[in-house]
């Protein structure tokens, strides 16, 4: 039994450093797309950016899946949560226009949120009456994404590796005293 809990010690304290994304800014902007420079776009809310552009849901989120996975060198990727659009206002910004809503986390580590606002179905008809395009400096977009990464400090995760090793370590003494 101690082996067996020295292996997974060992492997949890493994997945809880490797290195990932520090800020948003470690992650690559959309292709094909333009940097929102509106307000609470850019600096400020700390690891939020948004981007105008012509993509859409699966290929934004199955192109930041990939990158969010590159990012952090595990074998696996992120488990992938989908959320209610209104839950927009929570975890990216108060008044973000939302569609969809998507999670890509590891758990015990840190979270990416993508959210797609598309008036617009892929062929260009309006999803809702009164649909307008989004209009920027240089063109008209269909699309906008807003990301928002929530990153977790090294200390954190070894606190909470710390937490896990000696709970699972108190539960078992505690379990084999009522046992024997």
């Amino acid at each position: 039994m101690k082996y067996l809990f020295t292996i997974f010690s060992v492997l949890l304290l493994i997945y809880m450093v490797v290195p990932g994304p520090v800020s948003i800014s470690n992650f690559k902007d959309l292709p094909a797309s333009e940097k929102s420079k509106l307000e609470g776009d850019t600096i400020q809310i700390p690891n939020v950016a948004g981007y105008f552009s012509n993509n859409y849901r699966k290929f934004v989120t199955d192109y930041y899946l990939k990158d969010y996975q590159k990012k952090t060198w595990l074998p696996f990727p992120p488990l992938r949560l989908n959320h209610p659009p209104e839950y927009s206002w929570k975890v990216i910004k108060v008044n973000t226009d939302s569609t969809y809503l998507e999670e890509f986390v590891y758990p015990l580590r840190d979270s990416l949120y993508v959210n797609g606002f598309e008036p617009f179905y892929s062929d260009g008809s309006p999803k809702y009456w009164g649909a307008v395009k989004l209009e920027t400096n240089k063109e008209s977009w269909f699309t906008k994404t807003t990301l928002r990464y929530y990153p977790s400090g090294l200390t954190v995760r070894f606190l909470t590796w710390f937490g896990i090793s000696l709970s699972i370590f108190m539960i078992y003494r505690l379990g084999k005293k009522i046992i024997l």
